[in-house]
Formats: C-alpha cells, structure tokens, sequence
C-alpha cells in the first residue's frame, strides 16, 4: 500500500494525475509547490515599500531572504561543508564548463570523458581542444562504462576526470566513491554530472569526496529549466578561474589598479556573473525543501522497493532488462531491450502510460519519487497487451 507522502506527492503533479508517468529521467513535468513557488516570486518582485533592501544583482526585498535560504538548502542536500562551495548556474554545461575552462591546464596535460556523455557533458570537454588540452574519449559497449574503463585511460598527465553519475541511455550507476578513491591516489580531479542521480538517493558530496558536482533542477530535484547549480571542493575550487565576470559577491574591482579582485579564492560565487535566475531559484527551492521534508532515505527507499517491483514485472512478461538489479550500480531508470521503440513508445502513450524511446532498440523506463502502486499495475498491463498484440 502506498505510503501517505506517495499519495499526496503524486496528487501535486499534474501529469501524474493524468497518466501513469515513468519518464522523470527527461523532465518531472511540473508541480503544483514550485507553481505556487514562482507565483510568489512575482508578489515579492512588485512588493515595492518604505525600508525596502536593494543589492543589485542579489535581488530585493524578500527576494534576498529566499535565495539565501535556497541556497542554505542546496548545501544540506548536499551536505557540502559550506554554502561558498556553492554557486548556481543556468544549466549542467554552464557548471561544466566553468570547470573545465577555469582549470589552469599546463601543456601535455589531459582529461578523460566517456563516449556516451550527453552533448552537454561531453562538448565542453572537447571545447578544451581549443586551448591544447588533450582530451581522451573512452569507448564503451554503446550502452554502458564502467569506472574501471575510465581508470584504465588515466596517466600521470590526467588532471580531470568527467563522468555522469547516473548514465542516462542506461540506468547504469557509476561507482563513484571508488572512481574517486582511485582518481586521488593519482593526483586527479574528478567533476560529475549528477542530474541522473539527484532526487532519487541519498548524495553526500563529502562522503564521496568527489571534488565538483554539477546539475540542473527540473528533473529528481523537482524545479523547473532555467537553473542548475555548481558544487565544487576547497582544494578543486581554489584553482579555479571565473571564465566571465560580473557582479558577483565573490568579485569586485579595485579602482585604483582598475584589477578585477576576488576576496576568497575558496569561493564558488566567483562564478555566478551578473544577475541570477531568481524565479527558477524559488523552484529549485521548493523542490528541494520538499524533497528535505520527506527524506532523501526514506525517497530512497521508495525508489529502490519500485525499481524492484518493475524489474520484476516486466522480466515476468519476457522483457529483456539491461540496467543492473544490483542496488550498486542502479538508480531510478532502466533500459529495456524492445523491436520496436517508437512503436511502443506510442502505443504505451495511447494507453495511458508515459514512456520514453532510448538509443537503438530501447526505451527507458524512470521511476520517480510519487510513482505509486497504481501506476506500475497500468505499466505492466499495458506491457502485458503490447506483448499480446505482437
């Protein structure tokens, strides 16, 4: 029977009252805690009043107050050991290019990437080209790559490795704290792209040790588009250049020497430039304060006791699986081999059901935080009549 929380999460979103969703692995589709969230941007932006505080690009009036707090958030979620370790960003590229282009790279040096990084992951890194950096893609099976791959193109030249945590075509879970682990012992940084991951599990980003995590929101953080965030480490961070420059409280300009000048290098802040996307930031907010209310252990759970459920399910009725089962090196979405994606695709649609198509012949199944019981019974009647019907 589904938990209390379930039901009420599931009764927020919209999309889920509709249908029967399993593509959170895209987008979450809105909700009505982060609607009632902007909304109340739009009343703090006009609330123009005696004593009202002005700073610049950090907002006004209550508006400070909130991307304060969203930001204090953020670090709990996290558990980052300080809000400076934190900067938010229009998307995952943005964070992942700051990065990579605020690293001071020496010649000869290199990076490592995998071939099946989404384009917002693996373009910045071929970006580095441009300034001489050797950038070593790893190939992989098509669907899946393992730490183990990754390590094996590292030398003593690597300086960064950049990995998802949670693959996208596949569902596949990295193992992070032993590519970490292992990253460290050589000298190497490691910066992941964490969307596929967040939401769905507890992330300890000191636990893990991983030295930069950089996402956008509107997927397992329950936002909206519009803003992602950068976490970086004291010892990763202290290295970095901001690439732009702007109003920011990281900078400011000497006037005498007319100098661009940073009060503390072990600032993230240095990379937000100019004004931030405060109305995504009140979504982004909202998705974490809910995800903070019910607990990242208990969502975890939930999740995990699904996934279950639905590899069960489907393997039951002779669907072929290939995301891992092992707790492992699985998170919230899976991979399921079919004939005939876009076909099934459709006719899951025109039942009721919202999946999505994968790269060749799959289409991937993604388990959210509100999917309920009812939900995977329509899911594995629908797979059922598709199976039947050829």
């Amino acid at each position: 029977m589904d938990k209390q929380w379930v039901k009420e999460l599931h009764s927020q979103f919209p999309v889920a009252e509709k249908l029967a969703f399993f593509d959170i692995a895209y987008e979450n589709c809105g909700n009505d805690f982060v609607r009632q969230a902007l909304n109340t941007y739009m009343d703090h932006k006009a609330d123009i009043r005696p004593g009202l505080v002005k700073a610049g690009g950090a907002g006004k009036g209550e508006t400070i107050g909130v991307i304060a707090d969203a930001r204090e958030k953020l670090r709990q979620f996290l558990n980052a050991k300080d809000i400076r370790n934190l900067a938010f960003t229009p998307n995952t590229c943005q964070a992942i290019s700051d990065v990579l282009q605020g690293y001071p790279f020496a010649p000869e040096e290199n990076i490592v990437v995998g071939d099946l990084e989404h384009v917002s992951v693996i373009m910045p890194c071929l970006y580095l080209k441009n300034k001489g950096v050797e950038v070593r893609v790893v190939p992989s099976n098509g669907m899946t790559l393992s730490a183990e791959e990754l390590l094996e193109q590292v030398d003593g030249n690597t300086r960064i490795v950049v990995v998802s945590y949670v693959q996208s075509r596949s569902g596949y879970k990295v193992d992070l704290p032993y590519l970490v682990e292992e990253c460290h012992k050589r000298g190497v940084y490691v910066v992941t792209d964490a969307i596929q991951g967040l939401g769905f599990q507890p992330f300890d980003v000191q636990a893990m040790g991983v030295d930069a995590v950089a996402s956008s929101c509107y997927k397992g953080l329950l936002g909206v588009e519009g803003v992602g965030f950068l976490y970086v480490s004291d010892g990763l961070l202290s290295k970095l250049r901001p690439v732009t420059a702007g109003d920011s409280p990281a900078l400011s300009i000497d006037r005498d020497s007319w100098e661009i000048k940073g009060a503390d290098a072990i600032d993230a802040r240095k990379f937000e430039s100019g004004t931030i996307p405060f109305q995504a930031i009140y979504g982004l907010r909202a998705g974490i304060g809910k995800l903070l209310e019910i607990g990242l252990e208990e969502i975890g759970a939930h999740i995990s006791d699904c996934f279950e459920t639905v590899y069960k399910g489907l393997t039951d009725l002779g669907y072929d699986i290939l995301t891992p089962l092992d707790p492992k090196h699985r998170c919230h979405s899976m991979a399921v081999k079919v004939d005939n994606a876009a076909g099934m695709v459709d006719y899951f649609l025109e039942h009721g059901v919202f999946i999505s198509k994968g790269v060749d012949r799959y289409v991937r199944v993604a388990i959210g935080p509100f999917t309920t019981e009812a939900d995977m019974e329509k899911l594995f009647q629908v797979a059922k009549a598709w199976k039947e019907q050829g």
